[in-house]
């Protein structure tokens, strides 16, 4: 990782994981982009305001990025640019991501809240749309380094290699030992479900020649309780997964648990695309 964007609103939770990207960029040597999708206000979209206006707003919006950028430089030493834009943020990630050929987008997570149950924020939104990895900074995680790195996957997922090859990069990067977890409801399984899951490890295994790694199966319990003890039990300092991808009526039935759990996990969470 080279290159890391920070997505921020200047709330708190945005601010910590700021901290917690540069305490990272500082670690692997990599530079920071903070980046703001400045939004219009609802009056001032739906009125004639005059240029002069959304120009004074929008210079207000771009000396706070630049004010945070001189801060955090001058606090981790590490190179620090910003960006600011009007429009839509997942939309504008793209475009940034591509720009830059940035390795990572990091953003803030507010906490379980009830809206954010049924509604989900701009966070989970970037997870679903996001073709490049997101770090999810949970309320007060502070960085001491990412030691430990749970990978919790689904034996029927199907994984890319350019997914599994970023997982390896990660953790040599970082010197991490990785678990590779698997959750599944009690059930028994046929010979030919016993032959694939052998057959998933074995592809997870190749990518990972060279990580100290190991495996762990959780039963009978839900996926998300199941990641959770596996979190508690390895104790670990980051929490790898993979979004699936659903067509619009399969995505009405179908809850993401990588969403679920960045809105949850008392960790980091990196969402990689498959």
């Amino acid at each position: 990782m080279k290159t890391i964007i920070v997505a921020t609103d200047f709330s708190k939770d945005a601010s910590n994981a700021l901290e917690y990207a540069a305490s990272l960029a500082k670690c692997i040597d990599a530079k920071l982009i903070l980046y703001n999708s400045f939004m219009l206000p609802a009056h001032a979209a739906n009125t004639l305001m005059p240029a002069s206006g959304v120009e004074k707003m929008m210079a207000s919006n771009e000396a706070s990025l630049d004010y945070a950028a001189v801060k955090i430089s001058c606090t981790y030493g590490v190179k620090t640019e910003y960006a600011s834009t009007i429009g839509n943020v997942e939309e504008e990630l793209d475009i940034l991501v591509e720009k830059h050929q940035a390795d990572l987008v990091v953003m803030g997570m507010r906490g379980n809240s009830l809206d954010q149950k049924i509604f989900g924020n701009t966070t989970t939104s970037v997870i679903r749309h996001a073709k490049y990895p997101v770090l999810v900074i949970p309320q007060s995680v502070t960085f001491n380094g990412i030691h430990k790195i749970l990978f919790a996957c689904d034996n029927n997922c199907k994984f890319s290699l350019q997914t599994l090859k970023m997982l390896n990069e990660v953790a040599l990067q970082l010197k991490a030992e990785v678990q590779v977890l698997h959750v599944e409801k009690t059930k028994k399984l046929s010979p030919e479900q016993v032959l694939a899951d052998a057959g998933q490890h074995t592809d997870v295994e190749f990518h990972l020649e060279g990580i100290d790694h190991t495996y762990r199966d959780i039963d009978g319990c839900g996926v998300i309780k199941g990641i959770e003890q596996g979190i508690d039990e390895f104790e670990a300092d980051l929490l790898v997964m993979v979004p699936q991808r659903y067509g619009f009526w399969n995505s009405m039935l179908h809850k993401s648990k990588t969403c679920e759990m960045a809105a949850r996990s008392r960790v980091p969470l990196l969402s990689i695309p498959n």
